[in-house]
């Protein structure tokens, strides 16, 4: 019974540690929907094509750091 409450209690802290990230990554997702045309981002990021998955992985970089 101890080991399933050591697994909730890390999953809380683990929680805990990642909520500031969760937090930055919804408030920089939602100021780019508000001031970004989302006309110009499916144009550019929209297509399956080799060069749209570069342009999203190059944007998507900074995000973490």
């Amino acid at each position: 019974m101890t080991y399933i409450v050591e697994i909730f209690q890390e999953g809380w802290h683990l929680f805990l540690e990642s909520s500031v990230y969760i937090l930055f990554g919804l408030l920089v997702s939602g100021l780019m929907r508000v001031l970004l045309n989302p006309d110009s981002v499916v144009r550019h990021l929209g297509h399956g094509r080799f060069i749209s998955v570069f342009k999203a992985s190059v944007l998507g970089i900074p995000i973490p750091l």
